[in-house]
């Protein structure tokens, strides 16, 4: 899709976490040449459906000496202010891949691409059973800038709150797996095998 821009969000401060989670290798089995970190593997899903695509990074990630980055403007204000620095800095809709779900497939990928609702602000996952959204694979249209500014300068910061608030796309979850979050170092012995 010419009109979307990739983004992958990996500016958050992993704490949990212990390292940099976009730097986590995602699958050890592979050899050293073919083996791809976190940001890699999510880089390489978007690139199947997006002419271009940006990493959204917290000022230290800089070091990482990535091509086509979008530096979070406000930081430590969680992935909302990095969706807004993805925006405003591509002044185009933007797709979202969360760098810690390494599970999402390019099937979820190209299905909620598909779904895309042109008319609403966002297109995005939802869980039925938990009444949740799962943003960390999403549409964000540029007209939603405007309301995430006025959201967030008024001291919103949950994605969850901004999706309920406002009209979205909902689109139907395919596997549930896909959006295990990686936070910790046990979390992360659990998906590796999974990783695709």
């Amino acid at each position: 899709m010419a009109d979307l821009i990739g983004i992958v969000l990996m500016g958050g401060k992993s704490s949990r976490m212990g390292t940099d989670k976009s730097q986590l290798i995602a699958n050890t089995s592979l050899t050293n040449e073919t083996q791809k970190n976190f940001a890699q593997l999510a880089h390489a899903k978007l690139k199947c459906y997006v002419g271009d695509v940006f990493y959204s990074i917290n000022q230290e990630q800089n070091n990482l000496h990535l091509n086509n980055t979008i530096i979070d403007e406000y930081p430590e204000e969680g992935p909302l202010s990095g969706i807004i620095s993805a925006l405003r800095f591509t002044q185009t809709s933007i797709l979202v891949l969360g760098v810690d779900v390494p599970l999402v497939t390019k099937q979820s990928i190209k299905n909620i691409i598909v779904h895309r609702n042109w008319d609403l602000l966002t297109t995005t996952y939802y869980n039925t059973e938990t009444r949740i959204w799962e943003p960390m694979l999403s549409i964000w249209e540029i007209e939603t800038l405007p309301c995430l500014e006025e959201y967030f300068t008024n001291g919103g910061r949950s994605i969850q709150q901004f999706l309920n608030q406002y009209g979205n796309q909902r689109v139907q979850i395919l596997d549930v797996k896909e959006f295990t979050n990686v936070n910790t170092p046990e979390e992360y012995e659990r998906v590796q095998a999974q990783i695709g």
